[in-house]
């Protein structure tokens, strides 16, 4: 499984709202889709021994989530034919608490997407990252996934780069 897939799989958010508008001036025309996924009944692993070592994804305490993740996509297409896309999220209320110890755990949840498509090819890049931090004992997991990529015109990856990064403090 690729890592910008990794982190997603154990959310099962549903969508609480979801908003379009649609812009269009010149030639370009801009579309905006909003949504605010629930984050009740998901759970995150917090993959680390009790002496700050890191664990096997599956392994660690079971945080239970509450709260929601606010999600913004805008999709532009400009006067040259060019198609834009760009993903934002930020929490809204994101906290969990350990099944076992019962501590509660500021979340960082953060995406960041952005590609563009031409006749010439298409090129994009990507970040997520999520934190976990216990609000008593401060200890810290952090998962972070990045990546590049740049396709050429006739379909063939020219860059490809992806980067999984994992963290206890």
């Amino acid at each position: 499984m690729k890592p910008a897939v990794r982190a997603i799989v154990i959310i099962t958010g549903c969508t609480l709202s979801l908003s379009a508008a649609v812009h269009a001036t010149g030639g370009a025309e801009r579309t905006i889709q909003e949504a605010l996924y629930d984050f009740s009944d998901s759970f995150y692993t917090f993959a680390c021994s009790d002496n700050g070592e890191l664990l096997p994804d599956t392994d660690g305490e079971r945080i239970d989530l509450e709260g929601y993740l606010y999600e913004r996509i805008t999709y532009q297409t400009d006067a040259a034919e060019g198609v834009h896309f760009r993903l934002n999220t930020m929490p809204v209320g994101l906290r969990g608490v350990g099944v076992d110890s019962g501590e509660e755990f500021r979340i960082r949840e953060s995406e960041f997407f952005v590609a563009s498509q031409r006749l010439t090819g298409n090129v994009g890049s990507f970040r997520q990252e999520v934190k976990l931090t216990g609000r008593d004992t401060h200890r810290t997991y952090s998962l972070v996934s990045r990546g590049h990529y740049v396709i050429g015109a006739d379909g063939t990856i020219k860059v490809s780069r992806e980067s999984l990064e994992r963290e206890c403090r």
